[in-house]
């Protein structure tokens, strides 16, 4: 066999198993149609292409309702040229976009917020505009996930990281709720706007006793600023060690690593849609298999609208097919249900 008749053989495979996915993903019945758990990637990379996302389902037999990227602010007058192309793409592919839209630069190759007082005194109004006309003309559902993981210092958003302390969650309610309102005068319609803290806040009062302060109910902007409440948090299983990382994980379930923060959202504000934004499981330590299945039955059982899985060789090796069976993808379509509309039917503070 030639190389060419190779690739060729590889490029069918996977446009075959990018339409198989959706093709079984429609037509396979649901055991569980009336409580259904969208299915979502975070992939990495700006601006995401439908050829990076057709890989994705290329390599894992899914075809996912829920596209998350990641977007860092520009200048304080900049557009977002790729924007535009970037929510096509993902609507184009089935999926609803997320952006999580994170207001920092790099900064001689060094993360850096932007300063929260240039934000709230208008100097990136002009950015926040163009955005938001580009979201406007795109013209179908999405959801931003604004400055999420505020509970880890790691992004202490609007101030360095000295700054991050019991003056935080007040600096954050602001900001959620200056972008909110501009969107809101600029008349965008069909945004919807995610609060998304980490599961384990860092710092807390068991690793500082000074860090009580830093709770997620004390972050939150209001019923009045949020559509959907959001969470991320993983199980690393036994990757880390003190020797090596600073710190040693162990195997936890997804209701251990949830049960918590899920309580502390619904105490927040009861009939707020809830999505798992970012989740992934390691593969050493466990069963990869048992826990996806958990952390499916867990999240109908407590009534959850999605869980996104964090697709991405990073820290190690989260991609969801490393580590699992093929019977284990194919439960998971048999749980998936397939309609794209599922965002248009919540309610969106921005259209108020």
């Amino acid at each position: 066999m030639t190389i060419r008749t190779r690739l060729i053989g590889m490029v069918l495979f996977c446009f075959w198993s990018a339409w198989w996915a959706q093709a079984a993903l429609c037509e396979t019945p649901n055991r569980n149609r009336d409580i259904p758990v969208y299915f979502g990637f975070a992939l990495e990379g700006y601006p995401i292409e439908e050829g990076q996302v057709r890989s994705v389902i290329c390599e894992t037999g899914l075809s996912p309702h829920i596209l998350l990227f990641y977007l860092q602010w520009k200048q304080p007058k900049a557009s977002e040229p790729q924007l535009r192309s970037c929510l096509e793409a993902i609507w184009a592919m089935g999926a609803v976009p997320c952006m999580t839209w994170e207001p920092m630069r790099i900064v001689n190759g060094k993360e850096e917020a932007i300063d929260y007082r240039n934000i709230l005194e208008g100097d990136y109004d002009a950015y926040l505009g163009n955005v938001a006309a580009t979201i406007q003309a795109f013209g179908q559902p999405v959801l931003i996930r604004f400055a999420h993981e505020m509970n880890l210092k790691r992004y202490h958003w609007g101030t360095d990281e000295a700054g991050y302390g019991p003056q935080s969650p007040e600096i954050y309610r602001r900001l959620f709720r200056y972008v909110v309102t501009f969107f809101q005068k600029a008349g965008v319609s069909h945004v919807r706007w995610v609060f998304c803290p980490n599961a384990e806040s860092l710092p807390n009062a068991q690793t500082d006793p000074k860090a009580g302060w830093n709770e997620i109910a004390a972050y939150y902007p209001g019923d009045e600023w949020v559509d959907v409440l959001g969470v991320d948090g993983y199980n690393w299983g036994t990757t880390q060690n003190i020797e090596k990382h600073g710190w040693r994980s162990t195997w936890r379930s997804f209701e251990d690593i949830f049960d918590d923060p899920v309580r502390r959202l619904r105490a927040l504000s009861p009939k707020k849609p809830l999505i798992v934004f970012e989740t992934a499981s390691a593969d050493s330590g466990g069963d990869k298999d048992g826990w996806i299945r958990e952390a499916f039955q867990t999240a109908k059982r407590w009534g959850m609208e999605g869980v996104v899985w964090f697709q991405v060789n990073k820290e190690i090796d989260w991609r969801l097919q490393s580590g699992i069976s093929a019977q284990m993808l194919s439960w998971l379509r048999s749980e998936m249900s397939c309609s794209q509309r599922w965002a248009e039917k919540l309610p969106s503070v921005t259209s108020k």
